[in-house]
């Protein structure tokens, strides 16, 4: 679900009661300008909800007319509004859907800070988004908090011929797959970005989270056959070493990530016998993994594309291991001008998979199983 939490306008100081201060005139003009850059933005919400106080009411309607939607004045989002208000009004939304309130602070950015646990103080006019995964309100990522003045100077930029070779803002979409069938919605949001925020790190105890799931992955004989060669950001020296194992087609892009981690194998089983389960194992390891990282709102996207020999030489991997992967970890960014342009289409492009008659058989080999046609008994 995606949430978008915006705080008034600029209000008049006096007025007959605090209920009825309208929006000033240099309110209107801000709020009219970052109704414009939103629409450029795509933000289409299912529904606008908006506290009934003038100054919000009339921010909502700015912003409604710009977007061609009609706005619900909702008492919840008036002063107080909180996470049971928030959960109540989205109950009966759907985990693709969008949802906008306009109301007034300190409530907005309490409750952007409850649900992203980081600090999200809103200025006039500003929006928070937030999104999370799943139907549940109560846990999300903070993927914008932009101020009016990064609106004015969006808005700014739209009237200005764009110069060739400039930066324009990217917004990744969510990337849901078309599905023939219900899937769980961590699988559904599962993709893999190569565009990472910059200046958001992974904390320890999430970082450890991730590994534990790993961990805890099934094994032929439980036998464990993976190792994780792993590289935080906040300590550049592991992350400068770690780099360079990457192909250089992935070093442009992964060097925004959180945390690089090379995934190893174990070759045998026995002094004598080769397991031949243990890449098949790891890929399950990994996979917890990148369901965990969904579960915190983190992103991770594996590399194929490694030196597996200056891995091995880098950190001095035993001849029974095998590097065999990397992964890139992260949250995603909403602005894109590290990427090039090539990356910035991949990162647009929709996700595409082969139908299930091409990949499940029966009777014998590519004839398609009976059961997945729908006229099949």
């Amino acid at each position: 679900m995606r949430l978008y939490f915006v705080r008034h306008g600029i209000a008049e100081e006096l007025a007959t009661s605090d209920f009825d201060r309208a929006l000033t005139k240099r309110g209107r003009r801000r709020v009219a300008a970052s109704a414009k850059v939103m629409k450029r933005l795509g933000i289409a919400p299912r529904q606008i909800f908006s506290s009934p106080r003038l100054r919000a009411r009339q921010t909502a309607e700015i912003i409604a007319e710009a977007l061609d939607m009609r706005i619900t004045l909702a008492e919840p989002v008036n002063f107080g509004f909180d996470l049971a208000d928030l959960r109540r009004l989205s109950q009966s939304l759907g985990a693709d859907d969008e949802l906008m309130f306009v109301g007034h602070n300190p409530d907005m950015s309490l409750l952007a800070s409850e649900i992203t646990g980081v600090d999200a103080p809103m200025k006039k006019g500003g929006l928070a988004r937030i999104d999370t995964v799943g139907r549940s309100v109560d846990e999300g990522e903070l993927v914008w908090l932009i101020a009016p003045k990064v609106f004015d100077a969006l808005e700014d930029k739209s009237r200005r011929p764009a110069a060739a070779g400039s930066d324009r803002f990217y917004t990744p979409a969510q990337k849901l797959p078309a599905t023939s069938q219900p899937l769980n919605d961590l699988i559904r949001h599962r993709w893999s970005p190569i565009g990472f925020d910059r200046e958001r790190n992974i904390d320890r105890p999430t970082l450890l989270s991730l590994l534990e799931a790993a961990r805890w992955a099934a094994s032929s004989f439980n036998l464990q056959p993976w190792r994780f060669i792993v590289a935080r950001r906040q300590h550049p020296a592991e992350f400068d070493k770690l780099l360079p194992v990457l192909r250089e087609g992935n070093q442009t892009w992964a060097r925004h990530a959180a945390v690089l981690m090379i995934a190893v194998t174990q070759r045998h089983r026995a002094p004598d016998a080769i397991n031949r389960h243990a890449t098949h194992d790891l890929g399950l390891a990994v996979s917890q993994m990148v369901l965990q990282a969904l579960d915190h709102g983190l992103y991770a996207h594996q590399m194929a594309g490694i030196y597996p020999d200056k891995a091995r030489e880098t950190y001095q991997i035993p001849e029974d291991f095998e590097p065999f992967t990397a992964i890139a970890l992260g949250y995603r960014s909403a602005k894109l001008d590290q990427l090039e342009q090539a990356q910035r289409e991949r990162e647009a492009a929709p996700r595409q998979r082969l139908a299930l008659s091409e990949i499940v058989f029966s009777g014998s080999w590519a004839r398609p199983a009976g059961f997945i046609d729908e006229g099949s008994a």
